[in-house]
């Protein structure tokens, strides 16, 4: 596994495993196989221009007016920016891998013959990405919890998203910013989009080439598992959570700086 997470970061861009991996990695023969036939895809421009096409349509609009308290006095703002720029640059490309390990255990197997492309850039972590410790139980008091509790269950999710546990180190900006976010969740057009963000992600996972659940010797008990594991976060965490970064990263800098990543080679 130390590998594989090593993989991650370094083929990602990001200096962390994302909690997805660190939940699969209770599977570490499945994870080990399902990366290895992700991995070559990973770096190359193809991809990167697929997450970047998911990133410009991530964006709700209109974008709602941001708290009305001093953003300075609510945190370390520059931390929180490059943090937020960070999380906001590999969200699309988690929902990919994650729709394309989905695909591999659902889908039909003629689906996964896709050729496997050249590498384009070297692995490393992008220069300029950070990575915050999430805030622990014991880091918490009794209204952050509170919170946690109310930002977890308006979603319906098992767990608070690791962006907000992270960005809770600053309550009162995490505070603040949620009370604008809150709103969007689960409406007509945040539904919409993420509709729209999903089957794009589907269609490119399709064409990827993935080991299909006969090649991975999945017994029905561990297949039913991984489904649901990969469900829950292709379908509800990883695209709440894109859509609600895209929002907080236009309130922070502009609508134009949420519909880009500083950080694609592609764009670059």
């Amino acid at each position: 596994m130390r590998e594989v997470y090593e993989s991650v970061q370094m083929r990602l861009r990001v200096p962390f495993v994302n909690f997805i991996f660190r939940v699969l990695a209770n599977y570490p023969d499945y994870l080990r196989t399902a990366w290895g036939r992700i991995e070559p895809h990973l770096l190359t421009t193809r991809f990167e221009q697929a997450a970047d096409e998911l990133r410009t349509r991530a964006l709700l609009e209109p974008i709602p007016d941001p708290p009305e308290a001093d953003w300075q006095a609510l945190g370390d703002l520059g931390t929180i920016r490059t943090f937020t720029d960070t999380i906001h640059y590999v969200l699309p490309t988690l929902l990919l891998v994650v729709s394309a390990f989905d695909e591999g255990l659902t889908g039909q197997p003629g689906n996964r013959v896709g050729a496997v492309p050249d590498t384009a850039i070297a692995p490393g972590v992008a220069e300029g990405t950070v990575g915050l410790s999430m805030v622990t139980e014991e880091e918490t008091d009794p209204e952050l919890n509170q919170l946690f509790r109310e930002i977890c269950e308006h979603h319906g999710h098992p767990g608070v998203a690791s962006y907000y546990r992270a960005i809770g180190r600053w309550p009162q900006f995490l505070k603040a910013i949620w009370e604008v976010v809150r709103p969007l969740v689960n409406s007509p057009a945040y539904r919409q989009r993420k509709s729209e963000l999903l089957e794009e992600a589907r269609n490119v996972a399709l064409r990827l080439s993935l080991p299909d659940r006969k090649e991975l010797g999945l017994d029905s008990q561990r297949l039913e598992e991984l489904r649901a594991i990969l469900a829950m976060f292709r379908f509800r965490v990883i695209p709440d959570t894109f859509l609600e970064v895209a929002v907080i990263k236009a309130m922070l800098d502009g609508p134009e700086a949420a519909r880009i990543s500083r950080f694609s080679f592609a764009v670059a």
